[in-house]
């Protein structure tokens, strides 16, 4: 008797137990999908509208409350709270980021433009959102579809030109490659030396006038005096970043990343579609070869562009990726970006039917010849 009695003490615990574990949970689960809910609405909505948003789910939620607040249920008035709470605090800030935001910058500021600050403040940098913003707000704003474009006054020209670039660098590249439609990018055009280096990450680049950050979505361009005289060296570094853009954003849709491509590929496809789009051909010039697979890394490949490097990564990269393209073998370039089940050489040799020091030497040979017939 005292063994069944004890058996249903233990019985109704356990059951006890359980129900608070499921109401926890559920109560838990319950913050977090409202808490994504409102972040997702809040993304979409500018400064008063956020505002407005705001002060209605607040207003909502007090009033929830207080119509349920007679439950009975002592467990389950603590998760009506909980919930109260997670509604008003979120929507309480979320709002007055938003506000500022787009009271700060401009009100044409893209959803995924607010993500990106949002994000990289939080997992990244917390003081991320205010130094940038500090910086960002004492220069104008260019928006499109395809691109946001922070520039100083005086440089409307340039920002204007980034934005026409980019919608032929997008047209350049699905011919190259396939039909995608990138996700919106942000450009800031800097004039100072300092402020475009203290706006990067850390990097071991040198003589850098350009760089995309895919954790920002961000394209940061140094305007230099050659520029002034000249728009192409402009466009093809605009050009040349985007790339990187696109192909982040054309490999993400795909639920890839870009880690599985070697450093060289990737920088001579971007250099191709630079070229391309002022519509040049860089001349051939004999160089210090280095196989590729020595600058397949981030790390070797920044190694092997310092000021005192003998090699021309950049330049033999774009050779590469010209020689492809000149052999008939345009389409291979998108199954070489898409294959990341099995090592990157070994799908080039599957692709292409050589394999990559076959290939090196026969680039290599055929430049070198057409590179003596026009100079004999």
């Amino acid at each position: 008797m005292i063994i069944v009695q004890l058996l249903e003490i233990t019985q109704k615990r356990g059951l006890f137990i359980l129900n608070r574990l499921y109401l926890i949970t559920k109560t838990f689960g319950h913050c977090i999908c409202l808490l994504l809910l409102i972040y997702g609405l809040f993304l979409l909505t500018d400064q008063i509208l956020g505002i407005l948003l705001g002060v209605i789910l607040i207003v909502s939620s007090i009033k929830f409350y207080l119509a349920k607040r007679f439950i009975k249920s002592k467990a389950e008035r603590i998760r009506l709270i909980c919930i109260v709470i997670t509604v008003i605090l979120s929507s309480a800030l979320f709002s007055s980021f938003n506000f500022f935001l787009h009271h700060t910058l401009t009100p044409d500021l893209p959803a995924r433009a607010k993500n990106q600050f949002y994000t990289k403040s939080l997992f990244f940098d917390n003081q991320f959102l205010f130094k940038r913003i500090d910086f960002l707000q004492t220069l104008n704003v260019k928006s499109s579809k395809e691109a946001v474009v922070f520039f100083r006054p005086g440089d409307e020209h340039f920002a204007n030109l980034a934005i026409k670039h980019i919608r032929k660098v997008i047209t350049m590249n699905e011919k190259l490659i396939d039909v995608h439609q990138p996700v919106p990018v942000t450009v800031i055009l800097y004039r100072n030396p300092e402020n475009f280096q203290k706006q990067l990450p850390i990097h071991s680049y040198e003589n850098l006038h350009g760089m995309y950050v895919p954790t920002e979505e961000t394209i940061h361009l140094l305007l230099t005096d050659q520029m002034e005289e000249n728009d192409e060296p402009f466009l093809e570094l605009t050009a040349h970043e985007y790339t990187h853009h696109w192909i982040v954003s054309y490999l993400g849709q795909r639920g890839l990343v870009n880690g599985h491509l070697p450093r060289w590929f990737e920088e001579g496809i971007a250099e191709y579609v630079g070229w391309a789009s002022i519509e040049k051909i860089p001349s051939f010039i004999p160089l210090h070869f280095i196989p590729f697979k020595r600058i397949q890394s981030v790390s070797e490949w920044a190694n092997e562009n310092r000021r005192n490097s003998p090699h021309l990564p950049y330049r033999q990269s774009y050779y590469a990726i010209d020689q492809l393209v000149r052999d008939g073998n345009q389409s291979k370039i998108k199954n070489l970006l898409l294959e990341s089940n099995q090592n990157f050489y070994r799908t080039f040799q599957n692709e292409l039917g050589e394999s990559m020091v076959e290939f090196e030497v026969r680039f290599l040979r055929d430049e070198m010849r057409i590179y003596r017939e026009n100079n004999d």
